[in-house]
């Protein structure tokens, strides 16, 4: 996988729309935190080809390259069979419904 996980520190939402418009990317879930000098902080994942894009702007980023390969390694952990076996076993679960 070519995904980069990508760091970034942005003053306003005005640098959140040219950055999200300079680049296809995804935002990482939950809302923006800002650190101790009142910027943002946010999480965005993209391809290497779109992360030079991104990289390129003014703003202060750091880039993990390698989170592609922790991906894909993660990949690995999860479980291969069906459950459900194709529909005929019936999902179980604690959930209360309402």
């Amino acid at each position: 996988m070519d995904i980069v996980k990508i760091k970034l520190w942005v003053p306003d939402q005005v640098a959140l729309n040219e950055i999200l418009s300079a680049a296809k990317v995804s935002l990482d879930c939950g809302s923006p935190r800002r650190d101790e000098t009142g910027n943002f902080v946010i999480t965005l994942y993209a391809t290497k080809a779109e992360a030079k894009k991104i990289a390129a702007l003014k703003y202060r980023h750091e880039m993990d390259e390698k989170y592609g390969a922790v991906l894909a390694e993660r990949q690995k952990e999860v479980s291969k069979t069906d459950r459900f076996k194709g529909g005929k076993v019936k999902p179980q679960g604690l959930g209360i419904k309402k």
